[in-house]
């Protein structure tokens, strides 16, 4: 078993060191309405920023999965959280192959009837729960983001379509949770 950081991404930038060094891109700068496509170009963007920008590239994931019927994960810091989204969810999960709902949900059957293409897990104790994470894959790879929650609405973390970094993101997941995701 591996030994974990508190912070589920200083286990990832440990790992990975030259990548936590990289300037933040400042997601909140309108002129900058980044595309999925440009993202992906980057491979590799640091940021700390708020809700809204994660909000805004978690749907452009999402979309991205489901226009091309490709697995999905995502991870929700709370119940209330994935409440905001449910209703997206649950269109969302009948429309593509495979999903993973991780959340630090008191209750892990959360949506009332998920498609059976959906897994519903709870991250309660881990150092997952505090995570915002949407991953899926493209034509190249796996590609997404991990967010973590630092408080006052804010998030530090990164948007990625190296594979060698979201390989060991969902190997930390996998093994925290006792769960076999394969995106």
């Amino acid at each position: 078993m591996t030994q974990h950081f508190v912070s589920f991404i200083d286990d990832i930038w440990n790992k990975f060191p030259t990548f936590k060094n990289i300037k933040n891109t400042d997601l909140t700068n309108h002129n900058l309405l980044w595309t999925l496509e440009e993202y992906k170009k980057a491979n590799y963007v640091n940021f700390k920023t708020g809700k809204k920008e994660l909000y805004r590239l978690s749907i452009l994931i999402e979309d991205f999965a489901v226009k091309h019927n490709t697995p999905l994960v995502a991870t929700f810091e709370t119940e209330a959280r994935y409440k905001y989204v449910e209703n997206r969810y649950m269109e969302i999960l009948d429309k593509i192959s495979h999903a993973w709902i991780i959340g630090n949900f008191n209750n892990p059957e959360l949506a009332p009837h998920p498609p059976s293409s959906a897994e519903v897990i709870s991250c309660d104790g881990t150092n997952i729960s505090p995570m915002w994470i949407v991953l899926t894959k493209g034509e190249k790879g796996p590609f997404g983001l991990v967010a973590e929650d630092i408080g006052d609405h804010e998030y530090r973390g990164f948007f990625t379509s190296n594979e060698n970094i979201l390989k060991k993101v969902i190997e930390d997941i996998n093994e925290q949770l006792k769960i076999k995701i394969t995106v």
